[in-house]
C-alpha cells in the first residue's frame, strides 16, 4: 500500500516481497509510536516510497557513490520536491531488521517535520533507531555506566558531534546510543502525543530547546534540564 520495490530481473522476488511486507509493519508501528498515525498523509499511489534494491554492494556503491561502510540511505525530498526513496542492496544479513526500519524512521520523521526545518542530527538518528529490531535494554546498562563515569557526550555538544570517517569508533557508538535513548526517554516519559507536538514545533521553525520547553513546560526548561533528567532516568533504571 505504501511502498514499491525495484530490483533486477535476475533476483528472486521472494526477498523483495518480504521487504515490502515488513516495510508496511514498520511504517504503521513507527507512525503510531511517534503519535503520527492519526494525522499522517498516507504514502499511497504515486506518493509511495520507492525502495531500490541493488544486487550487491559493488553495484550499489557504483551507482550511488556511497562509501564502503554504507548499508543504505533514504531521500525524503529531491530538488525541493517530496520524493521518498530508500536505496540499499541485497546480501545484508540484518537488512530487514535494521537498515529498513532505520530508513523508514528517517522518512516518517521528515514527513512530520517537513523539508524546510532543521532537524538536529542526534534527534533524527534517535528516531531512526527506535524501530530497529534489538533487545531494547541491551546497551542501556553500558550507557548508564558511561554516564556515571562522566564519559558521555554532553547534550550541548551532541548536535555538532563530528560524524566523519576519521571520528573515533567508540565516540560514534556513544553518539548513536545516546541519540536513541534520549529520544526513547522522551517518548516513554511524556507520551507520543507530546512528542508529536515537539515535531510540529520544529516544523514551524522553533529551535529544539524552545520546542521542548513549549511542550514539556517546567519539566524541560533547557537542554541542561533534559540531560539531567535523562541521566537520572538511565542511572536509576540500570545501576543499582
Amino acid at each position: 500500500k505504501h511502498f514499491e520495490i525495484y530490483f533486477s530481473p535476475g533476483q528472486s522476488s521472494e526477498m523483495p516481497r518480504a521487504i515490502l511486507q515488513k516495510a508496511e509493519v514498520y511504517y504503521n508501528s513507527i507512525a503510531d509510536r511517534l503519535g503520527y498515525a492519526r494525522r499522517q498523509n498516507f504514502w499511497t499511489w504515486d506518493a509511495r516510497v520507492k525502495i531500490v534494491y541493488y544486487d550487491d554492494q559493488a553495484s550499489y556503491a557504483a551507482a550511488t557513490g556511497q562509501p564502503d561502510w554504507s548499508k543504505g540511505f533514504s531521500i525524503s525530498h529531491l530538488s525541493g520536491v517530496v520524493y521518498r526513496m530508500i536505496v540499499s542492496f541485497r546480501g545484508q544479513e540484518n537488512f530487514i531488521n535494521t537498515v529498513l526500519p532505520h530508513e523508514i524512521g528517517h522518512l516518517v520523521l521528515h514527513d512530520m517535520i517537513g523539508s524546510g526545518a532543521r532537524i538536529p542530527v542526534w534527534f533524527d538518528e534517535g528516531v531512526a533507531q527506535l524501530e530497529e529490531v534489538r533487545n531494547d535494554d541491551q546497551n542501556k546498562p553500558i550507557v548508564a555506566q558511561l554516564i556515571a563515569a562522566g564519559k558521555t557526550i554532553p547534550l550541548s555538544l551532541l548536535d555538532g558531534y563530528p560524524m566523519k570517517p576519521q571520528t573515533d569508533g567508540m565516540g560514534v557508538q556513544i553518539f548513536y546510543a545516546e541519540s536513541l535513548y534520549i529520544v526513547d526517554f522522551l517518548v516513554k516519559t511524556y507520551g507520543k502525543d507530546a512528542f508529536f507536538r515537539v515535531c510540529r514545533n520544529l516544523r514551524d521553525g522553533i529551535s529544539l530547546e524552545d520546542a521542548l520547553k513549549s511542550v514539556y513546560g517546567s519539566s524541560v526548561r533547557s537542554m541542561d534540564d533534559l540531560q539531567a533528567m535523562w541521566f537520572k532516568y538511565m542511572i536509576t533504571g540500570f545501576l543499582h
